[in-house]
């Protein structure tokens, strides 16, 4: 995994993209190798309960790396597109429905395919220095790797559509009073403070966290009576387990809850 590094400590799990020579720019070998990262991760013999992911250096990712594709012929940029939509959908799908909650540690810029990636996490935050640029357009591309669907429904239908279609810079400042970045922090604190909500999220009741991200992911595609039926089968769910027990018996005995269940 020499394109990407991959530590677990006190049960989070960081993935940082190492390919300084090309600002951390992502290909294939890259998507593969944070695909053999979660296959460790979901096995859950590494301990980790979250994951924090980012980038080398100062820069989170500059998005996908160009000098990977062939854009000699029409056939070539078609073939090159398919085989990274092979490896790249699937990824951004995976993250989306996770076994374990994901913080995006956005150390730098975050360009293209690494805005996409950031979005898809379940929580971004950012460096002061930090920025998202969604630059497809810039590039005569289709904005793609979910991000027409994630930042729409993160900042906002026109604030979503002119980003994209200006591909214009979100400077940190931006991205927090939009809802884009949770925290903004110094930018030497960003990794840490990442690990740090990772940290409060690896300690939480597991299966819970994955149910309250699955049922935000539908509250869009339901109606109100739907999303009222999707909650009360998550809650029906969650009541049959011993972090639910936990959680209330913590609460009248005035303590912090151990939470156990993956």
């Amino acid at each position: 995994m020499n394109s990407l590094s991959f530590e677990v400590s006190d049960g989070v799990a960081t993935l940082s993209i190492t390919r300084a020579a090309v600002s951390n720019a992502i290909d294939i070998t890259v998507i593969r190798a944070m695909h053999v990262a979660l296959d460790q991760i979901q096995k859950g013999d590494s301990g980790a309960r979250a994951v924090v992911l980012t980038g080398s250096g100062d820069v989170f990712c500059s998005g996908l790396d160009l000098h990977s594709i062939d854009l000699t012929t029409q056939q070539a940029r078609q073939r090159a597109h398919f085989e990274m939509r092979r490896f790249m959908d699937p990824l951004i799908l995976r993250l989306g429905a996770f076994r374990f909650p994901i913080v995006a540690a956005v150390n730098g810029a975050a360009v293209g395919a690494g805005m996409s990636l950031a979005l898809a996490s379940d929580i971004i935050v950012a460096g002061e220095g930090a920025y998202f640029c969604p630059s497809f357009a810039r590039l005569g591309l289709v904005p793609d790797a979910g991000i027409t669907f994630h930042l729409a429904r993160c900042i906002g239908a026109s604030r979503s559509l002119s980003s994209l279609m200006l591909a214009e810079k979100i400077d940190s400042k931006m991205a927090r009073e939009w809802g884009l970045a949770y925290a903004v922090v110094p930018d030497a604190q960003v990794v840490t403070h990442a690990q740090s909500v990772a940290r409060k999220l690896a300690s939480g009741p597991t299966a819970v966290l994955g149910q309250i991200r699955a049922l935000h992911a539908s509250t869009f595609d339901h109606s109100l009576e739907q999303q009222l039926r999707a909650e009360r089968s998550a809650q029906e769910m969650s009541l049959e387990t011993h972090d639910c027990v936990e959680g209330v018996r913590a609460f009248f005995e005035k303590r912090e809850p151990n939470f156990s269940e993956h």
